[in-house]
């Protein structure tokens, strides 16, 4: 990964813009943060596309204005932005995973319930029979 290279005062510029919400204020954090940040999000995805689309993704959230740190903060937290953005997919499967095991677990409990309902009324139906011993 290669070390932050843009000057101070270019960060300080580009949080007033994306505080003021400027328009292009995010393209401008692209421009200069754009490489450093795919090159960080190819690392934890091994995939070029899919670390330019979590880059785009992240940046885009920008636009809020809001949060933004002090300049000084600005490249750990772009990489913070997009280090999210790179394992959402992973938390959005472990959610998937998560809700599908809670329902085949109802689904599971709903028929064994339905299995010994079906039991004890077959079982007032028809009442055991006694043998005599005579």
């Amino acid at each position: 990964m290669s070390l932050h290279t843009s000057h101070p005062a270019e960060d300080a510029r580009l949080v007033r813009a994306l505080r003021a919400r400027r328009p292009g204020a995010v393209g401008r954090v692209y421009d200069v943060h754009g490489p450093e940040l795919i090159e960080y999000a190819e690392e934890l995805l091994g995939d070029h596309d899919r670390a330019v689309a979590a880059v785009r993704s992240a940046l885009l959230s920008l636009r809020a204005g809001a949060g933004v740190p002090p300049p000084a903060e600005l490249p750990a937290w772009l990489r913070g932005l997009v280090r999210d953005e790179c394992q959402r997919p992973v938390l959005r499967i472990r959610l998937q995973v998560i809700v599908i095991g809670i329902v085949l677990g109802a689904v599971l409990a709903a028929g064994v319930l339905a299995a010994l309902d079906v039991r004890e009324r077959a079982e007032v139906r028809a009442p055991a029979t006694r043998i005599s011993s005579y």
